[in-house]
């Protein structure tokens, strides 16, 4: 008896220890401003940012707890260089959600605030698509995602509507896994903090992206692109301020 015990709770433990996953997360932001009410016509901005980070997953009732830690982050290029010191300060943030049974990422909290960490914080919301009971290929659904912003420089609240379907199994950086191809629409509004004063935002764009999901669920890569159409309005500027922004952003495992 003792013997049989001794079995179903290592069971259990096995079932219940973390799974841990290691990504690099790099993303290439251009922007375009135009200038021309300034007389200036149109500047470009082209800024990557390349992020590492360790999310463990845990298994429990109803879904499975989620941590991650920002190992490390590099970033080149802009216009106007991020200090290092805040970059630095961004390094060790941990993050701390649950997905449902969905896998539709909750209650994300992280262990403080900094300008680079809540950047990175809407990055880890996408890594997460929802998936329902029971779907299978060729299977469609729509989830929607809000990303909202605020730092020392900006107070955005960010919506994207994304329509998923699920294709088949194939294979993808070694490993067999389920293809989600994505279609969004995305929307962002609120406030910026720039030389000349505080600016309001309004804007959006389409987007599409494809995700890589193990049978366990476990996100093992993708890429998406989205490109959103802006117009920043300054008081002390003669006229609204168009902005275009392209990001695109490309997920792979850190292999041991």
């Amino acid at each position: 008896m003792f013997a049989r015990f001794a079995l179903a709770t290592a069971a259990v433990a096995a079932a219940s220890a973390p799974v841990t996953m290691r990504y690099k997360i790099e993303q290439k932001i251009e922007s375009k401003v135009d200038l021309s009410e300034f007389g200036q016509g149109e500047q470009v901005e082209n800024q990557t940012l390349t992020w590492h980070v360790t999310i463990s997953y845990t298994d429990s009732a109803g879904g499975r707890v989620v941590h991650a830690v920002l190992d490390s982050l590099r970033m080149e290029g802009g216009m106007i260089p991020v200090p290092q010191p805040s970059i630095d300060s961004a390094k060790g943030t941990t993050y701390h959600g649950f997905l449902d049974g969905e896998w539709r990422l909750k209650s994300l909290t992280s262990s403080k605030s900094t300008l680079l960490g809540s950047q990175f914080e809407n990055a880890l919301r996408l890594l997460h698509p929802s998936i329902p009971r029971g779907a299978k290929a060729g299977a469609s659904w729509t989830d929607t995602l809000d990303t909202p912003t605020k730092n020392t420089q900006a107070d955005l609240k960010a919506r994207a509507v994304r329509t998923i379907t699920m294709g088949g199994t194939e294979s993808f950086q070694g490993s067999q896994a389920t293809r989600l191809d994505v279609a969004m629409v995305s929307s962002v509004s609120g406030t910026l903090e720039t030389p000349g004063g505080q600016a309001q935002m309004k804007g959006g764009g389409p987007g599409t992206a494809t995700y890589y999901i193990t049978a366990d669920g476990h996100f093992v890569g993708g890429n998406s692109s989205s490109k959103t159409d802006a117009l920043v309005t300054i008081a002390t500027a003669p006229g609204p301020i168009p902005v275009k922004t392209t990001t695109t952003t490309t997920v792979s495992v850190i292999k041991p």
